[in-house]
């Protein structure tokens, strides 16, 4: 679909459009958005191409390897959520102390790998202070779902 408006363009999803166990993504350039049940979203006004693609949902949450790894001195951490849940992030260091906390809130079901969709860690505790270099651990809380992995800083 090819839009052109001099004025914002709404876009409005259905619930009953998106069939289930899938979810509309809105690809404009290199930016996708996935638009849940009866979510809005605004196009600017121009010349847009967009594209819209049904892709499946998540089977199962999983949190997935941090990129980049090492990093120096921002992170992003991808997941997938087979269900809508409220997720947290908890950045550790190697003795289990809790570095940095980051609540999302109650998120959709989806798949959040793209940067701009992933969690970001900006390698900075909760009090602003850079933390130096060394091995971090990360866990993802989605419901009844944990796990954490092994990240490095490298300065």
């Amino acid at each position: 679909m090819r839009v052109s408006s001099p004025d914002p363009v709404h876009l409005i999803v259905d619930n009953q459009q998106v069939p289930k166990g899938h979810e509309l993504v809105i690809i404009e350039g290199q930016v996708e958005t996935a638009l849940t049940a009866d979510m809005e979203m605004e196009l600017d006004n121009g010349d847009w191409e967009v594209i819209i693609n049904l892709r499946p949902l998540p089977k199962a949450t999983q949190l997935l390897p941090n990129y980049p790894n090492p990093f120096n001195p921002e992170t992003w951490i991808p997941f997938q959520l087979a269900e809508d849940e409220i997720v947290t992030a908890k950045i550790c260091d190697l003795t289990g102390k809790r570095i940095r906390m980051i609540e999302l809130g109650h998120i959709s079901a989806g798949n959040y790998v793209e940067s701009g969709k992933a969690i970001y860690w900006d390698g900075k505790t909760e009090t602003g202070e850079l933390v130096s270099s060394g091995t971090y651990f990360y866990q993802i809380d989605a419901g009844d779902y944990r796990q954490a992995r092994k990240m490095v800083i490298l300065k």
